[in-house]
């Protein structure tokens, strides 16, 4: 593969529809470099307690109904790697680290080698929302195929941010824009109150009334189907409602 097949392929997803289209975008990467299946997974943060996994994959149906029926992404180490690590790697490197070694990591991923998924990468992405995002390939050849995979991972690592930002236009779509929207008063009162001020003191910072400031912030748990304040921010950080006031 080539800069300008890649370039090809980026271009083919400003008009993507759906995510039929975007599988067979991806599945057209996957013949290009000559690796198989991908995976494309994202872990939407809507409550951290029981966060929602969305999958876009080609992986072999039995391994993913086993995966997901077991609930294995808690015992994944590409899933805890994807949690504090930003750098692509391989799964023969991941499990060689000391913190990847505990016995049910190894089983699982021995799992995945039986079920055709004998070596891959991944490369960790997170959305402007937070959510942590994946992307994995991987070969069902047994024969070491890390020449191919390596000279894969630069390639799979710049579609997967526009492959990202393609999937994140369809989810708004499909939701038809329903999400939260707050006005520019809301997002001050909020915004302070993530830096942790009191009513009363966002009050004497945008000169309003305390009593305005406490309306505005009840506004802001209820758009938020928050069940308080503090509820509020942390789901307006979460949807990116918040940002740095750079």
């Amino acid at each position: 593969m080539d800069t300008q097949q890649l370039y090809d392929i980026i271009n083919k997803l400003g008009d993507i529809k759906n995510t039929e289209e975007l599988e067979k975008i991806y599945e057209e990467f996957c013949d290009l470099v000559e690796i198989p299946f991908y995976l494309f997974g994202v872990i939407e943060q809507i409550s951290l307690y029981a966060p929602v996994i969305h999958v876009l994959s080609n992986y072999p149906k039995p391994w993913l109904d086993i995966y997901f029926k077991q609930n294995s992404q808690r015992v994944d180490p590409v899933v805890s790697y994807i949690m504090t690590q930003q750098s692509p790697i391989r799964w023969d490197s991941l499990v060689q680290r000391e913190e990847f070694q505990d016995p049910k990591q190894l089983e699982l991923m021995r799992a995945a080698s039986e079920h055709g998924l004998h070596n891959g990468f991944t490369v960790p992405i997170k959305s402007a929302s937070g959510d942590f995002v994946l992307l994995s390939m991987a070969t069902g050849d047994e024969d070491s195929q890390i020449e191919k995979l390596n000279a894969a991972i630069p390639f799979a690592h710049t579609l997967a941010t526009h492959f990202l930002e393609c999937y994140m236009l369809l989810k708004v779509k499909e939701k038809g824009r329903d999400e939260a929207t707050l006005t520019q008063r809301e997002t001050d009162c909020l915004f302070w109150a993530s830096e942790g001020k009191t009513a009363w003191e966002i009050s004497k910072i945008i000169d309003v009334s305390e009593r305005t400031v406490l309306f505005h912030l009840n506004n802001c748990t209820k758009k938020l189907d928050a069940s308080n304040r503090q509820h509020a921010v942390a789901l307006a950080i979460k949807k990116g409602l918040l940002k740095p006031n750079l």
